[in-house]
C-alpha cells in the first residue's frame, strides 16, 4: 500500500460518517479502513476488524447481522463489482451486540456501496457507508403503534386517561395528558389529539378542588391503587363516576366508570319515593279524618233519623216517610263507603304480616260472615281444599270476603248463585303469559273463584280493579266500587297477582296467584 494512500486512510478514519472501506476480493471483502464513527455505532475496535473479511468481522452466526442482511449485503457488493456503479441498498435491520449492556440492540441502517476506480478504470476499493436511521424508524413505528393504540382505546365507551405528573420543588402541582380516549376527551368537547400534552388544570381548572386531583397525586406518591366514587360538579359538568387510579412507571393510569345516567335515574326515583311517601302520609291523614271527623257527623245523621222514625213518623205523610227512608239509605251507603275507603287506605300504607295462614280457615270464617247472604240467595258453593300460605290473615280475609260476596251479588235476578273455588300448586315457569309477580318465589298457589253470574266485558279488565270504578249502577247492584281495588291491594301486599276472565252473561273467574 503506497504512502499517499496510507495518509489518505488516516484522514478518512477521522472523517465524520459511518464508513467502511473494503477490497473487492470477493467473497472475503477485506476491511482496509474504517471511520471512528462506524466503530462507535458497531461497538468494535479498529484493531479487531482491520484486515478481516467483512463477514468474518461481522459473522452471521453471532446474531450481529440478521441472515437477510448478510444476503442483501453480499448481493449489493457483487453488483458493485460487476457494474462498477454505486448501489443504494434498502433499509436493513441488524442486531448489534452492545458489550456495555451485554445484550443486542436492533439497528436500522440505510447502506450505500460505492466503487473507487483507478485511472485505468479498474475497481480498487468499495466504500461501504451506512446511515443510522434507527431513531427515525422507531419514531415512525412508535407513532403507528400509538395510532393503533389510540384507535383501540377510542373504542372503549368508558373514559380512560394516562397522566404525567408536573413536579416543582418536589411537589406535584398538576398533571399533563399523555394519552386519553375519545370518551374522556368528550368531557372537554375535544379530541384526544387536542388534549395530548396539555395540563389537566388548563382544561379542567376545577379539578384541583376535587379527588380527581388529590387521589392521583396520592397514587403516584405512594404507588397505592385507589377506587372511589366522585361527583364532579365543576367546570360546567355534572358527572357521577367510579374512578380507579394506578401507577405505571412514572405515570398514573385513570379509568372511569360513568354512572351519571344511572345516578340521575336514582335521584329521580328517590324523588318519586319521597313524593309517594308524602302521598301516603296524606292518605293516612285522610284515613284519620275518615275514621273520626267524617264518621262522627254521619253517626249523628243516622241517630237523628232513627229518632225521627221512632218518635215522629206518625206525623209524616207518605212523602215525608219516603224522604226519611231515602235519607237513612244514603247514610247507610255513606257508612259503608267510609268503611271501605278506610280499609283500602290502611292496605295502601301497610305491609302484610308474614305468618302461616290456613286459607281453609279464612274461607270458613268469610262464609260464616256471609251466611245470611248465602242463605237468602240460596247460593251453591263448591270449594276445594286450600293450602296454608305465608301472609296476613286479616288481609286475606278481606280478599275472599270481597271475591265471594261479589260472586253471590252479581247474579241474574231469580237465579241461584253457583260458585266454585279451585286450587293448583304451580312452578314459576307454569304461570300464564303476562302474569309476572314481583316476588321471586319459584312456586305459586293458584286459587280461582268462579261464578255463573252476569259477567263483564274483558275490555274493562283494568278498570274493575280501580277505586270507585263500577260497571253497573248502584240501583242495580249494591256496592261502593272499592271491593276489587281492595282485593288487588291485598294480593300485591303479598307479592302476588290477581287477574280475571269473563264474558257478559256467562259468569266470571277471578284468579289469585300467591307465592308458595
Amino acid at each position: 500500500m503506497d504512502q499517499p494512500f496510507v495518509e489518505a486512510l488516516e484522514v478518512l478514519n477521522a472523517l465524520p460518517g459511518n464508513h467502511l472501506i473494503v477490497l473487492p476480493d470477493a467473497p472475503r471483502f477485506t476491511i482496509v479502513a474504517v471511520t471512528d464513527a462506524y466503530l462507535k455505532v458497531t461497538y468494535t475496535t479498529r484493531e479487531g476488524i482491520l484486515g478481516k473479511g467483512i463477514f468474518e468481522a461481522f459473522p452471521d452466526d453471532s446474531a450481529n447481522l440478521q441472515a437477510t442482511g448478510v444476503d442483501n449485503l453480499t448481493a449489493s457488493l457483487h453488483q458493485v463489482i460487476q457494474r462498477k456503479e454505486i448501489h443504494q441498498m434498502a433499509a436493513q435491520r441488524y442486531d448489534v451486540f452492545n458489550p456495555h449492556t451485554g445484550g443486542f440492540e436492533q439497528k436500522v441502517w440505510k447502506p450505500v456501496n460505492q466503487p473507487v476506480l483507478n485511472e485505468a478504470g479498474d475497481l480498487r476499493y468499495i466504500i461501504h457507508t451506512v446511515e443510522d436511521i434507527t431513531n427515525s424508524v422507531q419514531l415512525v413505528e412508535l407513532t403507528e403503534a400509538n395510532q393503533y393504540m389510540q384507535t383501540i382505546i377510542n373504542g372503549f365507551k368508558e373514559p380512560l386517561q394516562v397522566l404525567e405528573p408536573i413536579i416543582e420543588k418536589g411537589q406535584i402541582i398538576d398533571f399533563r395528558f399523555k394519552l386519553t380516549n375519545q370518551a374522556y376527551a368528550s368531557y372537554a368537547q375535544a379530541t384526544p389529539e387536542q388534549l395530548q400534552g396539555k395540563r389537566v388544570g388548563e382544561v379542567f381548572p376545577g379539578y384541583f378542588e376535587t379527588e380527581s386531583f388529590t387521589n392521583p397525586v396520592l397514587t403516584f406518591t405512594t404507588g397505592q391503587p385507589l377506587t372511589f366514587e366522585i361527583h364532579y360538579d365543576k367546570d360546567g359538568l355534572d358527572l357521577y363516576n367510579l374512578m380507579s387510579t394506578s401507577k405505571l412507571d412514572n405515570e398514573v393510569v385513570i379509568h372511569f366508570t360513568d354512572f351519571t345516567r344511572l345516578r340521575q335515574l336514582q335521584l329521580q326515583l328517590e324523588s318519586k319515593i319521597d313524593e309517594l311517601k308524602r302521598s301516603n302520609d296524606s292518605l293516612q291523614q285522610f284515613a284519620y279524618v275518615a275514621s273520626h271527623d267524617l264518621q262522627e257527623p254521619l253517626r249523628k245523621i243516622q241517630s237523628f233519623s232513627s229518632i225521627l222514625q221512632q218518635q215522629f213518623e206518625s206525623q209524616f205523610d207518605d212523602g215525608g216517610k219516603h224522604l226519611l227512608h231515602r235519607m237513612q239509605l244514603a247514610a247507610e251507603r255513606m257508612a259503608i263507603l267510609i268503611k271501605d275507603l278506610l280499609t283500602y287506605s290502611r292496605l295502601s300504607t301497610g305491609q302484610a304480616l308474614q305468618q302461616p295462614v290456613s286459607l281453609n280457615g279464612v274461607v270458613n270464617q268469610v262464609l260464616d260472615n256471609l251466611s245470611l247472604l248465602v242463605e237468602e240467595s240460596r247460593a251453591e258453593l263448591d270449594i276445594e281444599d286450600l293450602p296454608v300460605v305465608q301472609g296476613d290473615e286479616m288481609q286475606l280475609g278481606q280478599l275472599f270476603q270481597n271475591l265471594l260476596s261479589n260472586a253471590v251479588k252479581f247474579t241474574r235476578p231469580g237465579e241461584k248463585p253457583q260458585i266454585s273455588v279451585r286450587y293448583l300448586f304451580l312452578e314459576r315457569q307454569q304461570l300464564p303469559f303476562g302474569v309476572n309477580p314481583r316476588n321471586d318465589s319459584t312456586h305459586f298457589h293458584q286459587i280461582t273463584v268462579s261464578d255463573r253470574g252476569i259477567g263483564f266485558d274483558t275490555k274493562y279488565l283494568d278498570r274493575i280493579f280501580q277505586v270507585f270504578q263500577r260497571l253497573h249502577g248502584k240501583n242495580e247492584y249494591a256496592g261502593t266500587g272499592v271491593g276489587l281495588a281492595i282485593c288487588q291491594r291485598v294480593v300485591q301486599n303479598h307479592g302476588g297477582v290477581i287477574t280475571a276472565s269473563s264474558r257478559p252473561g256467562e259468569g266470571a273467574t277471578f284468579t289469585v296467584y300467591l307465592p308458595g
